[in-house]
């Protein structure tokens, strides 16, 4: 890791019972990396919710690249895949599919179910809006935030706080 990687880690991990809060960092900083570490430190059942199939891919790619964890204990949830493992990564949109809207999530209940130590909002961002916000109800002893920005057209940044944690650590773009 370096300094700053480890410092967002520490920061983030706190007590190291229990952590909330949101992490920014500028693009190509190691996010995933520190997500790694934090998972690391946590040693815990993990969601990862991210924005599309491919960073799912990618999510699962560098969990196989830069840990010991073995393709049993990472999950993919998907429209392909329906896995639920120790590690389990994640679409926000696969969560909160619906055939309209009167009816329930029907993969979000298997979520809620399931003892989360850790889940990770990747491009937490997102969240604040009305389609994703009701993934903020999946509990965890621990929710963690990744982000390059906050900034939001709608202007509702701030729910990224209240939903996930506040803003534990922030590096400038410089």
């Amino acid at each position: 890791l370096r300094n700053y990687q480890k410092e967002a880690c520490d920061t983030f991990i706190g007590d190291g019972k229990s952590g909330f809060g949101t992490l920014v960092l500028p693009c190509g900083s190691g996010k995933t990396i520190i997500g790694i570490a934090v998972m690391e430190a946590l040693k815990t059942n993990t969601l990862i919710v991210t924005t599309n199939i491919a960073a799912v891919h990618q999510w699962i790619y560098e969990l196989l690249d830069k840990t010991d964890l073995t393709k049993d204990q990472i999950g993919e949830y998907s429209g392909d895949r329906k896995e639920i493992l120790p590690i389990t990564v994640c679409t926000y949109q696969i969560l909160t599919w619906r055939k309209d809207r009167e009816s329930d999530f029907p993969h979000f209940g298997i979520f809620r179910e399931r003892d989360w130590g850790l889940i990770l909002y990747d491009e937490v961002h997102v969240l604040p809006a009305p389609v994703f916000k009701v993934t903020a109800e999946i509990q965890a002893i621990s929710r963690l935030g990744l982000t390059a920005t906050l900034i939001r057209e709608d202007n509702r940044e701030d729910e990224v706080f209240s939903l996930v944690g506040p803003k534990r650590y922030d590096v400038p773009w410089k």
